[in-house]
């Protein structure tokens, strides 16, 4: 009797499960609300609604549920001391970027072309991933700091310390180590599907080491580079950790302005108003990446070759 029971259970089953499928198969705008309804409820729920959410509060005074108004906007954009705090943590954002993008570069490219560990040293790049991003942070503090590691090391060669904590330096160092590997990533990605043989083909039609790499190697990888690039822009941009921990009130970013509004100034409004502002830029970045290449939609960037 149990091995009857167990042998129609099987196809009970099996029926229960077509008849899903032919409910869902003809009906397809359902199938598709089935199948794209829970991300696209996810999105809403945990993206769309707090952004909402703080657009709202951005067009209050002083407080959740004070008066209506512009002001936020227009005393921060009209601001000159939040204005150069715009300008200093551009001009960091973009330091760390360009370094970023060289050195990960340089080491993606390594690891395709002259290694045979190739998971071995991707492990080995998303290591830090596993420690806590404060802990990292204090790390480097201590390396850093007067007295630190790195002074005690320059001093046992004869040489000067340098003293880099709360400089812009430290802060700079801080972000590279932090954001190396997501720019390894998406540029070892493209690296591996460049052929190999279009480099071979420039080398013998008389093209060096560099101008095969400006002519063949980078423009085939320009959506990795890309994808690269705006990923650490845009946290860099917004980041207040980092600068606070490393940098100290010499180097103030615009995260850490945020922060002090949620944290300390207690006026939402104001850092809601600010939090919109660097949304607005940081959808005009994801965007210009699209356009240029940046393969961050799952549509194809840039022109086919």
């Amino acid at each position: 009797m149990g091995t009857e029971t167990e042998s129609r259970t099987p196809s009970g089953e099996s029926t229960a499960l077509s008849d899903v499928a032919d409910f869902f198969r003809t009906r397809p705008r359902l199938k598709k609300l089935a199948v794209a309804g829970p991300p696209y409820g996810v999105l809403i729920a945990f993206f769309l609604l707090p952004l909402l959410a703080m657009l709202v509060i951005s067009f209050q005074e002083g407080q959740i549920n004070g008066p209506w108004t512009i002001a936020n906007y227009t005393n921060f954009l009209g601001s000159q001391t939040y204005l150069t705090v715009v300008w200093r943590t551009l001009v960091i954002t973009v330091q760390v970027t360009v370094l970023v993008t060289i050195v990960g570069y340089t080491l993606a490219y390594s690891i395709v072309r002259f290694s045979r560990r190739a998971t071995l040293l991707l492990l080995l790049v998303i290591l830090p991933f596993w420690t806590s991003y404060i802990i990292r942070m204090y790390a480097w503090i201590n390396i850093l700091q007067s007295g630190g590691v790195l002074d005690s090391t320059l001093q046992l060669f004869g040489l000067p310390p340098l003293g880099l904590l709360y400089t812009q330096p430290a802060v700079m160092i801080g972000f590279t180590y932090v954001w190396l590997p997501l720019a390894v990533l998406p540029f070892y990605a493209s690296l591996t599907n460049l052929d190999a043989d279009l480099i071979e083909a420039a080398k013998d039609l008389g093209a060096g080491p560099i101008k095969t790499f400006f002519t063949v190697t980078l423009p085939m990888t320009k959506n990795g580079v890309i994808t690269g690039v705006i990923l650490v822009f845009i946290p860099t941009f917004g980041s207040f950790i980092t600068p606070r921990l490393l940098g100290g009130t010499n180097n103030i970013m615009i995260g850490m302005v945020i922060e002090n509004q949620f944290k300390s100034a207690f006026n939402w409004p104001f850092g809601a108003a600010i939090g919109i502002v660097i949304s607005v830029v940081v959808v005009m970045l994801l965007v210009a990446g699209a356009r240029g290449g940046g393969n961050l939609f799952g549509g194809e960037g840039g022109e086919r070759t």
